[in-house]
């Protein structure tokens, strides 16, 4: 069961997006999912469930419960979606408290919190993916930890690809410690605008950089996209023919064929 973080540094960049429409070509393809909102904003839980449904929830039942060493059982803070085959640990505010902006030293039991209870859960789903804050604190540290692989969403703009550098120097610094396998399957250009030239620009200098570490699929801006999440949907569901949902098909084919390409081996740089 690979286990996938979606980590960037700046929020906006479709991260949570991913996230979710993934999950549902994942679901679509027959495999189980469990999503992880790791995110104390809570956005892929309020996109599944609704914002009011999980202002409502009780902490305890959250990812929450896991930084707070509650050590709950996984019935109790797994949820289905209500899309078959996806399962979700809903965010909560609550949890922001322990995403302490020194990671190395937040308590060992909050680093390793999330590896405890993937190890405990693993046989049951065939992805786990985790949706992280747009930071490289407690808990994305705590997701790198926990995870078989990365995918970093990146918009082919000046701001987005600056803050690719502290991504890179942090995945270094899991490897060389607690997560050795941990495993950079790739950058995703996200809502590209292919006809806006500053995109053209970004995104072909972001190929030069970094080459086949970059996605071949690219996700672009589209307005079904969001109006899948307003629907509470994933976009494979909502418009299972159009071409948006061709897209995160697309992204999850290219994400295990990446997966069995590097592995055993692991990807020392992206660049």
């Amino acid at each position: 069961m690979p286990i996938i973080s979606l980590i960037a540094l700046k929020g906006g960049v479709g991260k949570t997006t991913l996230t979710h429409h993934a999950a549902g070509a994942l679901a679509l393809a027959g495999k189980r999912v469990l999503c992880l909102d790791n995110d104390a904003q809570a956005s892929l839980s309020s996109g599944i469930f609704g914002p009011s449904i999980v202002e409502a929830m009780d902490p305890a039942d959250t990812i929450a419960a896991l930084y707070a060493g509650l050590d709950p059982l996984p019935e109790q803070i797994i949820r289905p979606s209500g899309i078959t085959g996806i399962d979700v640990v809903a965010g909560s505010k609550a949890a922001g408290r322990y995403n302490t902006p020194e990671p190395h030293e937040a308590p060992v039991e909050v680093q390793l919190c999330l590896q405890v209870f993937l190890a405990e859960i693993r046989d049951q789903y065939d992805v786990v993916l985790l949706d992280n804050p747009p930071n490289l604190c407690a808990a994305s540290w705590a997701a790198l930890i926990a995870s078989d692989h990365l995918i970093v969403p990146v918009v082919p703009e000046d701001y987005g690809s600056a803050s690719l550098s502290p991504v890179f120097e942090s995945v270094a610094l899991v490897r060389s410690g607690p997560n050795p396998r941990l495993n950079l399957l790739g950058l995703v250009l996200s809502m590209v605008q292919p006809r806006l030239a500053v995109h053209q620009i970004y995104e072909q200098t972001l190929r030069d950089l970094h080459g086949n570490g970059i996605f071949t699929t690219r996700i672009p801006l589209a307005a079904d996209i969001k109006e899948a999440i307003s629907q509470r949907r994933p976009i494979t569901h909502y418009k299972p023919r159009g071409a948006s949902s061709k897209v995160f098909k697309a992204i999850v084919e290219e994400t295990f064929a990446r997966i069995e390409a590097q592995s055993p081996a692991r990807n020392q740089e992206a660049a």
